[in-house]
């Protein structure tokens, strides 16, 4: 009976701490988690896609810490990547589709714009 008692308390706690595990994960549809979820930043400079990040960063990872931004080619389209970090959460990174205001998302010129 004591095995039983025991083994049941071990399974019990184990349960326990993959419940914790399982609220501490970030959200994969979070915007900005994936190139599929990024976040669309449309801006003319390097300048401004530094500040509307750090300003996006600021309103949805409020007390998060994040490295400066890398820039990445993925197939037609342009990414900033920045990894962030937290002392109680485990690091991640946050994609921004970076575009000039002139390309839709499925990369067809927008109307009224003259080709390039």
């Amino acid at each position: 009976m004591k095995t039983t008692a025991r083994l049941l308390a071990v399974a019990l706690l184990g349960v326990t701490s993959l419940a914790v595990a399982q609220i501490n994960m970030p959200n994969p549809q979070a915007p900005g988690s994936s190139p599929q979820n990024a976040v669309r930043l449309i801006n003319t400079s390097d300048v401004m896609v530094d500040r509307a990040i750090r300003r996006w960063l600021h309103q949805h990872y409020p007390g998060w810490d994040a490295e400066p931004h890398e820039f990445m080619n993925i197939g037609p389209d342009r990414y900033a990547v920045v990894y962030i970090t937290s002392a109680n959460n485990p690091g991640r990174r946050v994609y921004f589709r970076v575009s000039s205001g002139m390309d839709n998302d499925d990369g067809a010129m927008s109307p009224g714009m003259p080709p390039m």
